[in-house]
């Protein structure tokens, strides 16, 4: 078994590890490099997939491993008068035991659950209340939780995972392999609608030798699955599970004539709004659109958080939440309530708190439905033609983000640093928009035959669709000014060439809900907002067709296509396919190069920044460590206050 803790026995002799998990045990305790794990693995006869999967459990395949330039890439985006992160705060004093430490926000939640929601809100507070098998710190380690050790098989198709015994949830159930197997035939089930099943759709059977003991088959090695089922995954209590069909003999729950009742599924749904989980916090009320609470969980099962418990304020705007940090009613503002670098230097100025600044993995970009003219290839580079993002960077972020031209962070070795950013040229979108068919009219408002409403056809070149004018609805969230002013640039940009475009706003929960802009065919529209990337530069997420949802409250994060498929669609479905299986780095590298390339030249979102994150904290609070690899409350049990 591999323990995740590392003991540091110092150097050790590759040619005396024969199986998977000595190298990946010796690789953690740093007794040998990742080169010798690789050099010895193919010594030993492990296949190349098999070592892909132990490059994932040893942290070396993770996102945010060092590439080149990434250290000018962060100095770029890097301050001079914010304070850099080296680890956790450690403020001169006494430490006081417990204390009520309100952090702040803009974004209300759309729900605590956290297999249905998708905003990072969200993420933040259940963070503190869920817990999964690993997580990984803010250097991208992983570190142990729900499980204690693992084992890989050599072949990679089977995990073995040793549970931490004596964890209860919040609700007094016991957490056990049992609570594993339901979660695994839940998570399953189209009934449950959870937001992602990667990882999970891998596993071909799951064994229980005994109350503290999971084995987890899988038909093929598949490199991620550390990361998505170790890091990534969450459980909760198996009796808002168990009435899922079991799996069981390599059905799919999809197969199953079994349908969940409707209590049972109401009863999943209710811990959106009181959470039922394992962690250092347990939920105490949520107040729509002022404040969700939780407590410290005195019957935690591993070191109890010195808080007493933490208040996640919920502001209508970002002026009053600068008012509040200034006067001292919040403490923190980070992860999504971190303060945006437009008003950075109001912050800085207050002279009352710490900024720490650091890179995130989010991915700023104006979605586009695919929908009548936005099937367009050539529609949708005019678009980013027709935006001044450099402009938007310099003057209103205050040049505090990095130019984005695809998915792959530039903090990690994904990044494809050889595309060069479309330049603001209002002349070639209009050259573009004439190439793809379309003319003026009398108002000065492009319009023209729409591609035929199929999608076995080709949008560039099938334009059987009735002629509609290019009106667009341009989406931001509501409440937060420096998102209204970059939506008017746009607006107003694109409304000077002759696209009629209307810039409009809700509050997060109602953009991205069953009701939001992205579920209504009559209507062109494009949002704008960022996917925040996981510790795998796996991208199908995004992009493959399996993750387009089934309906509104389905699985799959590629909405965009949930209309009519990209045109491109067999290409990137093809890539994106091969490149979360590649296990050779130098071959995995290729692979994202040529996704960003296509996803340059298709243009099926405006890419616009990479962001940073700029938390504001008091400093007399310590423990507090800002990561760019998980969310906000992930070591919430560690924070405490100084005196």
């Amino acid at each position: 078994m591999v323990r995740l803790i590392p003991q540091f026995r110092g150097p050790i002799d590759p040619e005396s590890l024969d199986h998977v998990d000595d190298l990946v045990q010796a690789r953690i305790d740093g007794g040998i490099s990742r080169r010798q794990l690789i050099q010895r693995a193919a010594q030993i006869g492990i296949a190349a997939p098999v070592v892909g999967v132990m490059l994932h459990a040893t942290s070396d395949m993770a996102a945010g491993a060092p590439s080149q330039g990434r250290d000018k890439a962060i100095a770029r985006m890097q301050d001079a008068a914010t304070k850099e992160v080296t680890g956790p705060t450690a403020p001169a004093g006494n430490q006081v035991a417990g204390g009520t430490l309100i952090s702040s926000t803009i974004e209300e939640p759309d729900t605590i659950n956290p297999w249905t929601t998708q905003l990072v809100t969200g993420f933040d507070v259940f963070s503190a209340m869920y817990e999964g098998f690993m997580t990984y710190d803010s250097n991208q380690t992983l570190i142990p939780k729900l499980a204690t050790e693992f084992s890989i098989s050599d072949d990679g198709l089977s995990y073995t995972w040793s549970l931490q015994q004596g964890v209860t949830f919040h609700n007094g159930e016991a957490f056990n392999a049992h609570t594993v197997v339901s979660n695994w035939n839940a998570i399953m089930s189209p009934d449950y609608s959870v937001w992602s099943q990667q990882g999970w759709d891998q596993i071909t059977a799951i064994e229980t030798p005994d109350d503290y003991t999971v084995v987890m088959h899988t038909a093929n090695a598949f490199a991620p699955f550390i990361t998505y089922i170790g890091g990534q995954s969450v459980y909760i209590p198996a009796s808002l599970t168990d009435a899922a069909p079991a799996i069981g003999g390599g059905a799919t729950p999809a197969a199953s004539p079994v349908a969940v009742s409707d209590a049972a599924l109401e009863a999943f749904r209710a811990i959106g709004r009181a959470p039922i989980g394992t962690g250092p916090f347990s939920f105490v009320e949520w107040k729509a659109k002022e404040q969700i609470v939780f407590g410290r969980n005195e019957n935690y099962w591993g070191t109890k958080a010195i808080l007493d418990q933490i208040i996640y304020r919920i502001n209508p705007d970002d002026n009053t939440q600068l008012v509040q940090i200034q006067t001292g009613e919040v403490q923190m503002a980070a992860g999504s309530g971190s303060v945006g670098s437009a008003r950075l230097d109001e912050v800085l100025g207050f002279g009352t708190v710490d900024v720490y600044a650091r890179a995130n993995q989010g991915w700023s970009h104006f979605d586009l439905k695919h929908v009548d003219h936005l099937r367009v290839t050539k529609v949708r580079q005019a678009l980013e033609f027709a935006t001044p993002v450099q402009e938007i960077i310099d003057n209103i972020l205050k040049g505090r983000v990095q130019r984005c031209t695809g998915d792959q962070s530039p903090i990690t070795p994904w990044y494809n640093a050889n595309i060069t950013p479309r330049t603001y040229d209002p002349e070639m979108a209009k050259q573009l928009l004439t190439e793809a068919g379309l003319t003026q009219n009398g108002d000065g408002i492009w319009e023209g035959p729409t591609p035929t409403p199929s999608p076995d056809i080709d949008p560039n070149t099938d334009r059987g669709g009735p002629s509609k004018p290019l009106n667009m609805e341009f989406w931001y969230i509501a409440g937060d000014s420096v998102s209204s002013q970059i939506a008017q640039v746009v607006a107003q940009s694109w409304n000077t060439i002759g696209i009629k475009t209307e810039a409009k706003s809700e509050d997060v929960s109602t953009i991205w809900g069953p009701e939001g802009y992205q579920w209504n065919p009559d209507t062109m529209t494009a949002c704008m907002y960022s996917w925040f990337n996981g510790n795998d530069p796996d991208d199908m997420y995004y992009w493959h067709s399996s993750q387009i949802p089934p309906d509104p409250t389905g699985a799959g994060g590629n909405a965009l296509a949930y209309f009519f498929p990209f045109n491109f669609q067999a290409k990137i479905d093809e890539l994106t396919e091969n490149a979360a299986h590649e296990t050779d780095a130098s071959k995995r590298k290729e692979l994202y190069d040529e996704i960003q390339t296509v996803l340059y030249d298709e243009a099926p979102v405006t890419f616009t920044w990479w962001g940073m994150d700029f938390s504001a904290v008091q400093p007399k609070i310590g423990g507090f460590w800002p990561s760019p690899f998980n969310n906000l409350f992930w070591n919430a049990q560690e924070w405490y206050f100084v005196e």
